[in-house]
């Protein structure tokens, strides 16, 4: 029972390290890089980083959970929604970036309870693509990249290139689970 809740604590950590993040970021100077940056950037690693670890602890002690198949993901998905729009707000990053991920975002969780993401089998059959386990760590590495070397609301190029990457493979694997969810969908109108 222990080990179980262990890489759901950290499934959990990830959610709460939110609010410091943003935060953080709030905190941090547009025209000089200071010490709020340095602690959005180490928080926001570790909140990362614990995405690998409930991962790793659930896969290597066989206690990958229900919860955690849910949680997980969507913690991911708050962690970079969120930090996104603290990014855009603070002139960090442009609109038009967090807009494409964001809205990517809306309609997976929009699609789920379509595709009847409840049911453990759907589960199972619209897990996690290596897609999107890709586009995640892209979208981090370049969330980073802004969080610390973006001041005087210039973006960063190589963080620029890096989310453009990211971005793709987010809608290449939003394009998968919705064609998964689709014969899914259509698995259950035939029976």
């Amino acid at each position: 029972m222990i080990r179980r809740n262990i890489a759901n604590f950290f499934t959990c950590l990830r959610v709460a390290l939110i609010p410091l993040v943003v935060w953080l970021i709030f905190t941090a100077s547009q025209h000089t890089r200071d010490a709020a940056h340095a602690w959005a950037l180490a928080v926001f690693l570790f909140a990362a980083l614990t995405d690998f670890i409930d991962g790793q602890i659930a896969r290597r002690t066989n206690t990958i959970s229900e919860f955690g198949k849910v949680v997980d993901p969507l913690a991911d998905r708050l962690l970079v929604i969120a930090v996104l729009v603290a990014l855009m707000w603070r002139l960090f990053m442009p609109l038009w970036m967090g807009i494409l991920i964001v809205s990517r975002d809306a309609l997976m969780l929009l699609g789920a309870p379509v595709v009847g993401i409840r049911d453990p089998q759907v589960r199972e059959r619209l897990a996690v693509h290596w897609t999107g386990k890709l586009a995640t760590a892209l979208l981090f590495t370049a969330i980073c990249i802004f969080i610390f070397w973006n001041l005087y609301r210039q973006v960063n190029l190589v963080g620029l290139v890096i989310f453009c990457v990211g971005i793709f493979f987010s809608y290449l694997s939003g394009f998968i689970y919705l064609r998964r969810g689709i014969k899914l969908l259509g698995a259950r109108l035939e029976s």
